[in-house]
């Protein structure tokens, strides 16, 4: 099992399980040295075909079964070995007693460069109709989702390679089941087919098993088969956590307001019309976005949306210190930062700063990998960066995340120390004390709940901060989610878990990669109303709005033609409408309104016998009395 992936006290793994019981021992796993294509495999599908209507005979025929019993023990790795190890291992609580554990150590540049194959003994017609059965659990991974993955294929075993079915597959900590239907798109000899499960992806350990794979020939259409449907513990209208959650946002959320109307002697003004309109919530919401769509011509529909959806934002790359180096090329400088923070701060939004040190080789600049053997130097390197980047920005962020994934991005830290994570967060703290300074890291949140690795060293680095005294105000979760959608229930006692340790929470980059846009809707609004209800959290950031400027392509609210997705629909009701306070209202017979309202800043207008007043306030988490004298 990684420990931090590559930690310093990593357990010895064994590399290949020839070494556990001999390469030429029945039962283990075999490396076979296998053709590969001599350019990238271009995958392959065939034609679409019209809907067929389901026969309703699934259940009631056999096929053939193309995996024998005990098929792990055929599937042999082959490509770039020595990235990864491979073994047999048991398991429990399952229908099935052994599973495929594969650690990946190195990262490939294709996920075909790294696979586990079987060939297919038996012949496969074209168009027979085939169901794949497998199971998948993540051990460890470097996937922000908290996701493991592989991809299932079938393929013809030589060029050119011609695929039935080419099938992705993510899963979480939980075993995952999952159903992969196809039909054959080609007629295979027996032999000539092979099943493969890839492997070329970052770092992670992953366990693959009860494998099957059934050809029903032509008996069954694809119709009558079964798939794999994402969901999520608590997804349903009647759970249980919804109206604890509302409970919770009517007590954090909200505070008793109260508005007293008087004329200039001071007597209460009755019937008095009372407007109130909410111009900006206390809790944070939020979006990465790119300092040049703001701040260069045109992009319009990006900057009114920016303005008009969000109260906070951050530069996505903006201030990273690998583009603020070169090593992205031109474009990105300090200057470019700051005028994308002001163009957000002239249109009401605050910025949070992201990233002072990502500490690990992959994620720094190029040059200081030639301070390696200096240690001394490497580290005022460092220091220079973060005083020098603070002080540039200084007055004008609310945040900055100091330390971005230590989990596995810890080569300063081996080099130089533990502590020298204490030394950042205080430097930048001398260097621009209004801001406050945050670790960020992912994982926490996404891949399902229950402890892991990862979870439990993020704790204990946070708690080594505040041990020794560096000055954090925040926790940052990143909330990158996959097909492992983490329920409401488990989402709560996670944020209990870090809530704990006493600083504010906030949810620093989310986004949710799942095919079905009506379920990543539905997962928005439910995990923004569990992040909404708890105490600690103070807000959400999402990573980019808008599938045209996305990592992913896959932005949360809209599609590239600025169509709205399900998600971005329920994020409006639920920010733009739900959880603001606008009303209107007459004072009674006392010169009196009293309400209960959303923390934030407000426009009060008052309105009686032809005289209007105008004033703003802010509530705040005391109940809020407020005077407004009429001219």
């Amino acid at each position: 099992m990684f420990s931090r992936l590559s930690g310093r006290a990593a357990a010895t793994v064994v590399t290949t399980f020839g070494l556990m019981c001999g390469l030429t021992l029945a039962g283990c796993i075999k490396k076979r040295i296998p053709i590969e294509p001599a350019t990238p495999v271009v995958e392959t599908a065939s034609a679409p075909e019209a809907a067929e209507a389901p026969t309703g005979k699934y259940g009631q025929v056999s096929g053939t079964m193309l995996v024998p019993d005990g098929g792990l023990k055929t599937f042999g790795l082959h490509g770039k070995q020595e990235r990864a190890g491979v073994s047999l291992v048991p398991v429990e609580g399952q229908p099935f007693k052994q599973a495929l554990r594969a650690e990946v150590r190195e990262r490939s540049g294709n996920p075909w460069d790294l696979q586990l194959q079987m060939p297919v003994s038996a012949a496969v017609e074209q168009g027979d109709v085939l169901l794949a059965t497998l199971y998948v659990r993540t051990e460890a991974t470097r996937q922000e989702s908290g996701e493991g993955q592989t991809e299932f294929v079938m393929e013809l075993a030589r060029d050119p390679w011609t695929k039935s079915v080419s099938s992705p597959i993510r899963a979480g900590r939980d075993w995952q089941k999952v159903f992969v239907r196809y039909k054959a798109a080609m007629s295979y000899a027996a032999g000539d087919a092979q099943l493969t499960l890839r492997l070329g992806y970052e770092p992670q350990t992953i366990q693959i098993g009860g494998i099957t794979l059934e050809n029903f020939g032509k008996q069954l259409v694809l119709a009558d088969l079964p798939t794999t449907k994402v969901t999520y513990p608590g997804m349903e209208a009647d759970a249980a956590w919804r109206q604890a959650a509302a409970a919770r946002i009517e007590k954090f959320r909200k505070q008793d307001l109260q508005i007293t109307v008087r004329d200039q002697s001071g007597k209460a003004v009755a019937d008095a019309e009372v407007s109130l309109h909410q111009t900006r919530q206390a809790f944070g919401f939020g979006s990465a976005v790119v300092a040049q769509t703001l701040t260069l011509p045109g992009n319009d529909r990006y900057k009114q949306l920016t303005a008009e959806l969000f109260n906070t934002a951050v530069l996505e790359n903006n201030l990273k210190w690998q583009p603020l180096a070169g090593d992205w090329g031109g474009g990105f400088t300090v200057d470019v930062a700051k005028k994308g923070v002001d163009w957000l701060a002239e249109h009401g939004l605050q910025t949070r700063g992201h990233v002072l040190v990502w500490p690990s080789w992959r994620n720094l600049p190029r040059s200081l990998k030639q301070l390696e053997g200096d240690h001394a130097k490497l580290r005022a390197e460092v220091l220079k960066h973060v005083r020098e980047l603070t002080s540039a920005m200084r007055g004008k962020l609310s945040q900055w995340d100091v330390l971005n994934e230590p989990f596995d991005n810890h080569d300063l830290m081996d080099l130089l120390g533990e502590d020298v994570m204490i030394e950042w967060f205080k430097a930048a703290h001398e260097a621009d004390p209004s801001a406050k300074l945050f670790i960020n890291d992912y994982a926490i949140l996404s891949g399902g709940g229950g402890d892991s690795p990862h979870r439990d060293h993020y704790e204990k680095t946070i708690r080594l901060l505040k041990d020794k005294g560096a000055p954090v105000d925040g926790i940052g979760m990143q909330g990158h989610f996959g097909a492992a959608l983490t329920g409401p229930e488990d989402l709560l006692k996670l944020l209990d878990r870090y809530a704990k340790l006493g600083k504010e929470i906030w949810v620093t980059e989310y986004d949710v990669e799942v095919e079905d846009e009506a379920l990543a809707g539905q997962f928005t609004r439910d995990f923004y109303m569990t992040l909404f209800s708890h105490p600690a959290v103070k807000g959400i950031m999402m990573w980019g709005f808008w599938d045209g400027s996305h990592w992913h392509k896959n932005a949360p609210l809209y599609r590239k033609d600025w169509s709205l997705k399900p998600a971005g629909e329920a994020y409006r009701d639920l920010v733009l409408k739900q959880w603001r306070t606008n009303e209107r209202r007459k004072t009674g017979a006392d010169g009196v309104l009293k309400t209960r309202a959303f923390l934030g800043d407000y426009e009060v207008t008052v309105t009686r016998s032809g005289q209007t007043k105008k004033q703003r306030l802010e509530l705040g988490p005391s109940p809020g009395r407020f005077v407004v004298t009429l001219d």
